[in-house]
């Protein structure tokens, strides 16, 4: 966050964007020839980003058009609409948690089929995923060998989940249990869908998987949850001919209290095998352990391409970022040089639509390619956006079904759509008028969509409008949600703005911003998407109001189901106590659509 923070006091201050970079870290140096995709098939139209801060927010540059993924976007010729940035600052993809950004995430958010049959094709269009350093420096410590192994599941697992053409969670009825497996609801931190299959001992706890009747031979992949510490082991059976063992046993470090995937791919079934069985069976259980079968999916053979980006090497003041990384620089530089031969060796596990874009070669341990010895400066992120071309450029389909198949896979590729903002502007939800004065009430959590189509947008600060001043404060936590696929509903939390704790209503009319530094402060390098400002009241205080909205607001949905009765809200509407905002926003319907909403704005700067 203090690359950030760094950027936020530029902008207030008035300084030309990207000033605190030095000029020593710019200077010329030689560069090599553009790296380009050259294979004569095609180049993949439709991309989705899951990264830590190298593609995400303002990454190391400026603003956001200098980050690497942005890179690669403009070489290939892809606008927005075509791109979708799922970053999230300090990411670590062995961690549970669907805020956090890792594996939950991309469990939660790949947006799979759980429908349909044959042909079991592609979906999504291809992926790019950049994750490890912060695994290493914030995880490593506790293990670093323990570490690497899980960061290894997990790639393993969100590699082959986004290679689905169909997926089957648990509960689907392909799926028979023993009586030794238990339904576990609320899981959605951690798993698929929204519950897991959990055995907690080895007496009948089994599952069996009948393959569809359709079946084609592509590769099939059964999902587990890798533990900390006790765990199982799974024995596989059954009349399709599957044979081994899977454990889940000892793969998180002791200390870190999470979860991980772990994932079997069957690559050796054909056709014949369709309408067969796979049957998993815990035949040994750890002290306290528990086996989770999460879900399990039949794998495209004509996959979609995936690009898994490789761990720089940092520059020397880099690695201070990690105060419990233990070692020497060069021993540091090994754990990273260590868990590069591992990411290799698993895209070696598939084929040829998995490739390895080298980031540590590309940066090369050069400071002035780095910001901050961590994030790559913009000249950095090109250099790494050439390493990601050079990889497309070796995208490979071996399917025999030719290069579409592959390359240009069914996509949730939208429409495009321009919202001008002014600098320095205050913006709201496109509501139709004002509305009467709005009442605080304890607990109301509100959620609003605002659309940001500029590509260098910075919302830096969150304001309500008070219409009456009145006698004691109320108080209020505020911050901002994403909806990268536009879904309609607000997803994950960005910021919270009041995470520190709560704002305090100034007595006083009119427009009342949160802090422009400190406590408190916003800086928020968007991707073009939908998002949702979010406020919760906590207190009510005496005798204020705020102004309010009238909708209709785009965005939020017209008609009730129930009765096909025309809907006009201002926003989603819940009530949800008085804590922190949540790290995911709760499913909403059409009986959350309110009208009269808090008027909540965002001040837009244009970087």
């Amino acid at each position: 966050m203090e690359l950030e923070r760094r950027n936020a006091m530029q902008l207030f201050a008035g300084l030309g964007t990207g000033a605190f970079i030095p000029a020593a870290a710019i200077a010329e140096k030689p560069l090599t020839s553009l790296q380009a995709p050259t294979q004569t098939s095609q180049t993949t139209g439709m991309w989705t980003v899951f990264s830590h801060s190298y593609c995400s927010r303002a990454g190391g540059s400026a603003n956001q058009t200098g980050r690497i993924d942005s890179l690669v976007r403009l070489a290939l010729g892809i606008d927005h609409t075509g791109w979708r940035g799922r970053g999230v600052w300090g990411a670590q993809l062995v961690l549970q948690g669907r805020r956090q950004g890792g594996f939950a995430r991309i469990f939660q958010e790949a947006g799979k089929r759980t429908f349909g049959g044959a042909p079991y094709v592609g979906d999504g269009g291809g992926l790019l995923m950049c994750y490890g350093i912060n695994d290493l420096g914030t995880t490593g410590p506790l293990g670093m060998t323990q570490t690497r192994g899980a960061f290894i599941h997990a790639m393993r697992a969100a590699i082959s989940l986004w290679r689905a053409a169909r997926v089957f969670d648990n509960t689907d009825t392909s799926i028979v249990y023993g009586a030794g497996f238990a339904l576990v609801g609320n899981t959605a931190e951690w798993s698929f869908g929204s519950s897991t299959r959990n055995a907690t001992s080895t007496g009948n706890a089994t599952f069996t998987i009948t393959l569809p009747a359709d079946y084609d031979g592509s590769p099939v992949a059964i999902c587990l949850d890798g533990q900390n510490g006790a765990g199982g082991t799974v024995t596989l059976t059954g009349s399709a001919g599957v044979t081994g063992t899977v454990s889940t046993s000892n793969i998180m470090p002791t200390g870190l209290l999470s979860r991980t995937k772990v994932v079997h791919r069957i690559t050796n079934l054909t056709s014949a095998n369709a309408g067969q069985t796979i049957t998993g069976t815990v035949t040994s259980l750890g002290a306290g352990g528990t086996v989770a079968f999460d879900a399990w999916w039949i794998e495209a053979k004509a996959a979609p391409p995936v690009i898994v980006c490789d761990i720089p090497r940092l520059a020397t003041a880099g690695y201070g970022f990690y105060g419990g990384w233990s070692g020497s620089e060069a021993a540091k530089d090994a754990d990273v040089v260590a868990t590069n031969d591992a990411i290799k060796a698993l895209a070696a596990e598939f084929d040829g639509m998995v490739q390895v874009a080298d980031l540590d070669a590309a940066l090369n341990k050069d400071p002035t390619l780095f910001v901050d010895g961590l994030h790559p400066n913009e000249r950095g992120a090109a250099k790494c956006a050439d390493a990601v071309l050079a990889a497309i450029s070796r995208l490979q389909s071996t399917s025999g079904l030719g290069a579409t198949a592959s390359f240009n896979v069914p996509s949730p590729r939208i429409g495009g759509l321009a919202r001008p903002r002014i600098q320095g502007g205050w913006y709201t939800a496109e509501a139709r008028a004002e509305g009467p004065a709005y009442t605080p009430t304890i607990g109301d959590l509100w959620f609003m969509p605002l659309m940001i189509t500029g590509a260098r947008d910075v919302i830096v600060r969150l304001a309500i409008s008070v219409s009456a001043a009145g006698s004691v404060s109320p108080t209020l936590r505020w911050g901002l949600y994403d909806d990268v696929g536009w879904t309609g509903q607000p997803q994950t939390l960005i910021q919270e703005a009041t995470s520190g704790g709560v704002f305090t209503v100034p007595l006083a009319t009119g427009l009342q911003q949160s802090p422009a530094s400190g406590a408190g402060a916003i800086y928020l390098p968007l991707d073009p998407g939908l998002y949702w400002l979010a406020i919760k009241t906590i207190t009510a205080g005496t005798g204020q109001t705020w102004r309010s909205l009238s909708g209709p607001v785009p965005c939020l949905p017209n008609v009730r189901l129930s009765d096909a009765s025309l809907l006009v809200g201002a926003g989603f509407r819940f009530n949800q106590g008085t804590g922190a905002l949540p790290g995911t926003a709760p499913t909403v319907s059409d009986y959350q659509v309110a009208d009269e909403a808090p008027m909540m704005c965002a001040q837009v700067f244009v970087t």
